[in-house]
């Protein structure tokens, strides 16, 4: 089996005394009869393409002759996952040059001479493709490692961009660590609990790094959308990242050019990132992901017009399509769909303009018209989109857990006081407190809040005024010393007090599992 990003088996065969053309007219059959879709032919080499089927979504088969040899490479032309090829690539190459050659030689052994001559006459002066410019690009030249990591013509912006990422990775997560350091000490200084709301605190950090929030963003810290993009949660997470990147950029760098690439994987990486801050209403978000999947999408417009030759393009569109639906379902909590989704859809309408950019020859048309529709984007998501009071709605609830602790402290410990005492309790501390309480309640009513986060509020709103009603009809019954008065009511209060309490939890137990 073949390993790598690339998988591919290569196998050289000196020609000796035979015929270079003898040699490529019987590859041509061989071909043909195999059902090789042939996308290019010459008399420097052929390719080829092998059908689509359960095992194999086509792998490109080509020949070129250079010093009497006839270099044969078999190669997947798709992402393959576990980056091996099961065997699909050697197998090509045995059905070829272990049987196939041997049995078109036998039957053309009496008129190989003529049929060769016919074949080469029909060569076209021009031909869509040619072995100089491969339709997979710089992708067939990713032979060792070091190459996917080594900037080259044709692929220049791509190794660049994975160093940078792994770069960035490598500072911001030794910072990270320090900071988690420094955390620990002082809670060991002031003997506290470091774990104490980690998750909260880890967002702090990740933040201060770079990385995005929707909070953030609304309030006009734009920059996130880009500098997201280069940061990464995890060694896995960037690491497949990274492998994807160089599969994806060794296939379009070579088309698009080094400059159009690059603006075009940063501009689909902030349409990715905006499309992730209006979706997701908490959180932070950040990785390559978005404009790796707007590439994608810029790969899927030019297969959808004719910039490729067509058995070339069918390879590509139905390997390219089932990797992007594979990683476009929405299935996992941690992966980010809508930055997966925005990129993907946004690299397929600036994909579109880059095909008609290349047609007509004119570059300025691809970076212009791309860099137009993110800035609308953009400006459209972040004016449209509705700043949520989280922090507000996360520092009203601390206040009335503080205010009713408070409360429930000074109204049930004055039960040892006299009458008096306990009516100058009521009246200087506990009834302003509730009046307080009120108020608040008032204030989560008219917060701009998310679905599942407005409901918590409501229902957070209406136990805290049903709990200062309680409070009151207390108080009512102690100072008119009437217990039958005010009883039915304490007891339909604390029902109802019970039913939101119950509702509160049901709500907050729906939203962890969304989560």
């Amino acid at each position: 089996m073949a390993w790598g990003i690339s998988p591919r088996k290569v196998t050289v065969i000196p020609l000796g005394e035979y015929n270079a053309d003898h040699y490529l007219t019987l590859l041509y059959q061989a071909f043909n009869n195999l059902g090789w879709r042939i996308g290019y032919f010459d008399r420097d080499g052929i390719i080829g393409y092998t059908p689509i089927s359960w095992e194999s979504y086509a792998e490109e088969v080509s020949v070129r002759i250079v010093n009497n040899q006839a270099i044969i490479k078999s190669e997947c032309v798709g992402y393959q996952f576990f980056f091996t090829d099961y065997g699909k690539n050697q197998k090509n190459i045995d059905l070829l040059i272990n049987g196939e050659i041997e049995y078109v030689e036998y039957h053309l052994k009496d008129n190989l001479q003529e049929t060769t001559q016919e074949l080469i006459d029909s060569i076209p002066d021009n031909q869509f493709i040619s072995l100089d410019n491969p339709p997979m690009g710089y992708k067939e030249k990713l032979r060792d490692f070091l190459s996917a990591f080594t900037p080259k013509p044709n692929y220049f912006i791509t190794p660049i961009l994975v160093l940078a990422n792994i770069a960035i990775y490598i500072i911001t997560h030794v910072i990270m660590v320090a900071m988690v350091i420094v955390l620990f000490i002082q809670a060991a200084q002031h003997h506290g609990n470091p774990f104490q709301n980690w998750v909260h605190t880890m967002q702090d950090i990740y933040l201060s790094l770079g990385f995005s929030s929707r909070t953030q963003v609304l309030h006009g810290q734009v920059w996130r959308l880009i500098t997201n993009t280069f940061l990464h949660f995890s060694l896995l997470h960037i690491a497949l990242n990274m492998v994807v990147l160089i599969y994806i950029g060794s296939l379009l760098e070579s088309k698009l050019g080094k400059w159009n690439y690059l603006f075009l994987y940063l501009l689909t990486g902030i349409c990715a990132s905006i499309t992730s801050v209006i979706w997701r209403d908490h959180g932070v978000s950040g990785g390559a992901s978005g404009a790796i999947f707007g590439l994608f999408g810029v790969l899927l417009a030019l297969l959808s017009t004719k910039f490729y030759e067509s058995n070339a393009r069918k390879a590509l569109l139905i390997s390219t399509a089932i990797f992007v639906a594979y990683n476009i379902i929405p299935i996992g909590r941690e992966i980010d769909h809508a930055a997966h989704f925005g990129g993907l859809v946004s690299g397929y309408i600036f994909g579109w303009i880059a095909y008609l950019g290349l047609k007509y020859q004119k570059q300025n048309i691809t970076t212009s018209g791309a860099l137009a529709i993110t800035i609308i984007y953009t400006g459209l998501c972040i004016w449209l989109a509705p700043v949520y009071q989280l922090n507000d709605l996360n520092r009203l609830t601390t206040q009335t857990e503080n205010l009713s602790a408070e409360i429930s402290r000074q109204f049930y410990g004055s039960y040892g006081m006299n009458r008096d005492e306990r009516m100058a309790v009521f009246n200087n501390t506990v009834l302003p407190d509730v009046n307080m309480l009120s108020h608040i309640a008032l204030k989560m009513d008219n917060l701009t809040l998310p679905k599942k986060k407005k409901e918590i509020a409501v229902v957070k709103s209406k136990l805290i005024k049903q709990e200062c009603k309680l409070y009151t009809l207390l108080y009512e019954e102690f100072r008119d010393n009437d217990p039958k008065k005010y009883r039915g009511d304490i007891n339909n209060t604390t029902q109802t007090i019970n039913d939101l309490r119950a509702e509160w939890g049901k709500i907050d137990h729906d939203q962890n599992d969304d989560e």
